[in-house]
């Protein structure tokens, strides 16, 4: 079964009585890969993550974790995976090294074997310093550490982190993003967060969620590639110039304006293109007509383009059993 992906989702539908949650979604994670889970509230994010870690089983399809089925070998994965939730449970009056002792415990270890565990976990977890402290003392951001510490400590295969730097002030998230990215490699790692910033900067491939179904998936190169490419000029005003612009702009194939400003003595204005980059061609026509270009450039296409261009382009509700339409878990 090592062989075989991380995750196999085929055509997994889960229905809450007539609401469905996610309906015929279809994935597959590669080993070793660090993957986004996307989508705005009530996407199914939740759902999915939930069939995953073998909270509960699909109402139909086919999920595999490490080769084993959720439904019929649940025992076997969980033996593989590891789960921070978004509140991770701490059981605050105990210390570090006693609560990863414990931990240890409840996953299997015995003997030596548990100091050998948790030790080989305080060190890429950055615990060090405070393993005798009482979790209840820690920042927001120790304790993450020690739920993080917490789902490693049996060296899963797995592990599913559900928005885990929710809470965290921006030092503390880059700090956890980067004790995130070191896990690549070592572990198949699924990350569930709105931070579309914080997805792209880690992962190789994203899974795009909205009303119940994927609408997009990929890496996010790839889908930043999908999205019209926009471009920005600014120009020396002209009193003609707002006249011209929808000639000027006929003579850029495939090119269209999406919006024009005049500030003082220069104007600017923005292009959508879908061919090949227009900008050599927009400074000819421009300086063609007479037209003093200041600036011109590419916009950066980013992950949150592509996340607004999908949902908007998206059904926002998953149907019911027999019904046209339903409200997505």
């Amino acid at each position: 079964m090592s062989d075989s992906p991380a995750i196999e989702i085929e055509q997994m539908t889960k229905f809450y009585g007539r609401r469905a949650g996610v309906v015929d979604v279809s994935a597959t994670v590669e080993r070793g890969t660090l993957v986004g889970l996307l989508g705005p509230n009530g996407a199914g994010k939740t759902t999915t993550i939930r069939v995953l870690t073998c909270h509960m089983p699909p109402t139909s399809g086919r999920v595999r974790v490490c080769g084993f089925d959720v439904f019929s070998q649940s025992l076997e994965i969980r033996k593989r995976l590891g789960y921070l939730p978004e509140n991770c449970p701490l059981y605050t009056e105990m210390r570090v090294m006693e609560y990863l002792r414990w931990t240890a415990a409840m996953k299997g270890f015995t003997g030596s074997d548990i100091d050998r565990a948790v030790f080989d976990t305080l060190g890429p977890c950055g615990l060090e310093t405070v393993r005798r402290q009482l979790i209840r003392t820690l920042s927001k951001g120790y304790r993450q550490r020690v739920g993080l510490a917490a789902a490693l400590v049996h060296k899963p295969d797995i592990l599913v982190l559900d928005e885990p730097t929710i809470g965290l002030d921006p030092i503390q998230v880059r700090e956890f993003r980067s004790l995130i990215s070191s896990l690549k490699g070592k572990h198949t790692v699924l990350i569930s967060s709105h931070i579309l910033s914080e997805i792209e900067a880690m992962c190789d491939s994203v899974i795009i969620l909205n009303g119940g179904r994927v609408i997009a998936s990929g890496s996010p190169g790839n889908l930043r590639g999908e999205v019209v490419s926009c471009y920005t000029v600014e120009c020396r005003a002209h009193p003609a110039l707002m006249a011209l612009m929808p000639q000027l702009v006929n003579r850029l194939p495939g090119v269209k304006l999406d919006k024009y400003e005049e500030i003082g003595d220069f104007a600017q204005f923005r292009l959508f293109s879908e061919g090949a980059d227009p900008r050599l061609e927009i400074g000819r026509v421009l300086a063609q007509s007479g037209i003093e270009i200041r600036e011109l450039h590419r916009e950066r296409v980013t992950l949150e383009d592509v996340f607004v261009r999908h949902i908007k382009s998206s059904p926002t509700v998953a149907p019911s059993p027999g019904e046209k339409g339903g409200m997505a878990s």
